[in-house]
């Protein structure tokens, strides 16, 4: 019996000698393992899952160690090396490369061992990698993408690079080649640098009524928003910071406030940014790829013609007001119409010109309108009893020419929405920096040029359109209504990406039609 209790109490002690940290954190806290060993043992054991990473992480950090014989990439005898300390910034900034911090592994466990923020950083990394090549918006679904890992032969890949360039340098390289993504990609990084992340949004109410001094909330604002520093401040310099960051919203850089600046002054610069991630998000995942083709950005209120790989064109353009917001679509334009008819739709119909020809006839005679019942006869609105009339049952058409509100010219494209691009006789409007005014319809500055620029490049091979520049001069000088079918047509992309880039500046334009928003409110979701 004596024997057995003996056994018994040496089998215990054995137990306990040789036994096996019950949690991670003992584990971590061993002074007495290498950072091999305590890796070796992780992965032995079921210890990450545990603190919440799941089997498809575990096995890629298993199988990333296993390629490094389970040598730490960033730290060493429980401290970051100088590049951990750099890459631990890069990691720990997703936004500055245009990935919203939703998309991190959150990483809840007390920060009481680097070995652990390593397994963290790791991780990260490999998903801003991940995202910054495939995008984290599903657009057809509206909803962030599950989280992915570049392979565990990319990642090591990509950290040997690391021995030539920074880990922010390495990000910047990520995503397509396109000029557009890549102008944004830097320019939104030097941004981020200079900029302080503000989080507040303003209530600038009344602010167009005081006046711009040192003392002012604008220049308050300013300072919160690294247009100004605080220090040797005078009046002229808060006019300045105002112009600055007009130009960088897109506005008019007057350095006076209106409500457009003011709308732009009330957002936070982690906002903006945030936006940028989304705009960077759209081009990672575009579809634009032609040789020849026509974009429309509303937002930047601007239409772009390339051709032969080429942008031969750009042209000021005025979009929808907010309550006739210009649809997003995809399409083709088929034909050049000069001096278009305009059928004027019904919800024009119903809000505008029914009032106003029960107010006077003689409104169908000054805007050149004519009525047609449905087998397409005229109908002599002087026969028409208007007031008892409540809803309008023929068409209205007004008639070509320069007064026409379709102008002299309009491009054709299939969709459902009766929009087109087209000349506009309000050419004052092309002035402004915001150019939401129309119904609907894109007015374009100059479609003239445009469209000679779409007949000098619509060939097959070597066969050209029979239609020429100087023809389409001499239709104009007709000022006759004539349509021009396109040899080749052309795709039309009209999407909505309120922030961009050129080579040197970057631009938040207003989110005019709040379309961000749906996007923004996914990036508020915790993720694991």
């Amino acid at each position: 019996m004596r024997i057995y209790i003996y056994f018994l109490l040496l089998l215990v002690l054995l137990t306990a000698c040789s036994g096996k940290p019950e949690n991670i954190y003992e584990l971590l806290k061993d002074d007495g393992l290498s950072d091999e060993e305590k890796l070796e043992l992780i992965f032995e054991d079921n210890y990450l899952e545990k603190i919440g990473f799941d089997k498809l992480e575990v096995n890629w950090l298993k199988a990333v160690y296993k390629i490094r014989d389970n040598k730490a990439l960033f730290c060493e005898d429980t401290i970051f090396t100088t590049l951990g300390n750099k890459c631990f910034e890069s990691i720990s900034n997703p936004l500055a490369f245009g990935i919203p911090e939703v998309r991190l592994k959150n990483n809840s466990i007390p920060k009481f061992s680097i070995l652990l923020q390593e397994i963290y950083m790791c991780i990260n990394t490999a998903r801003i990698m991940h995202d910054l090549n495939n995008g984290f918006i599903d657009y057809k679904t509206k909803q962030l993408k599950s989280n992915q890992l570049i392979t565990p032969n990319e990642f090591i890949q990509n950290m040997d690079k690391l021995k030539a360039i920074s880990l922010d340098q390495l990000f910047l390289k990520q995503g397509p080649s396109d000029t557009n993504y890549r102008y944004l990609a830097l320019n939104l990084f030097d941004f981020y640098k200079k900029h302080p992340l503000d989080t507040t949004s303003f209530d600038l109410k009344g602010i167009d009524k005081e006046a711009i001094n040192t003392s002012s909330r604008l220049s308050k604002v300013l300072i919160s928003k690294g247009y100004l520093i605080a220090k040797n401040l005078s009046n002229q310099k808060v006019i300045n910071g105002l112009k600055e960051f007009q130009k960088d919203n897109g506005l008019s850089a007057d350095g006076l406030i209106n409500a457009t600046t003011i709308t732009a002054l009330n957002e936070s610069n982690h906002k903006k940014i945030q936006r940028a991630a989304v705009s960077l998000d759209k081009i990672r995942q575009s579809k634009i790829h032609q040789e020849k083709y026509v974009r429309i950005n509303l937002p930047e209120y601007k239409l772009y013609f390339y051709s032969n790989n080429r942008l031969i064109s750009v042209n000021r353009i005025v979009v929808g007001k907010t309550t006739n917001q210009t649809p997003e679509l995809n399409s083709n334009i088929t034909r050049i119409i000069v001096y278009p008819f305009w059928k004027v739709p019904t919800s024009i119909i119903k809000k505008e010109a029914l009032p106003a020809i029960k107010k006077n006839i003689s409104y169908l005679s000054r805007n050149h309108y004519k009525i047609f019942k449905e087998n397409k006869e005229e109908v002599d609105p002087s026969k028409v009893d208007w007031e008892s009339l409540k809803k309008f049952p023929y068409a209205l058409i007004q008639e070509p020419g320069r007064h026409n509100s379709l102008g002299v010219i309009k491009f054709e494209f299939a969709n459902s929405f009766s929009v087109y691009v087209h000349d506009t006789p309000s050419k004052g409007l092309f002035s402004r920096a915001v150019r939401n005014f129309s119904h609907g319809c894109m007015r374009c500055e100059n479609p003239v040029e445009l469209g000679k620029l779409i007949l000098e490049n619509d060939l097959i091979g070597t066969k050209a359109n029979r239609m020429t520049p100087d023809s389409l001069d001499e239709m104009i000088t007709a000022e006759k209504n004539r349509s021009i079918a396109l040899k080749v047509k052309i795709p039309i992309y009209v999407y909505y990406q309120t922030v961009v880039a050129e080579r040197d500046s970057i631009v938040f334009h207003l989110d005019i039609y709040a379309r961000d928003e749906e996007y923004l409110k996914l990036l508020h979701n915790k993720t694991k």
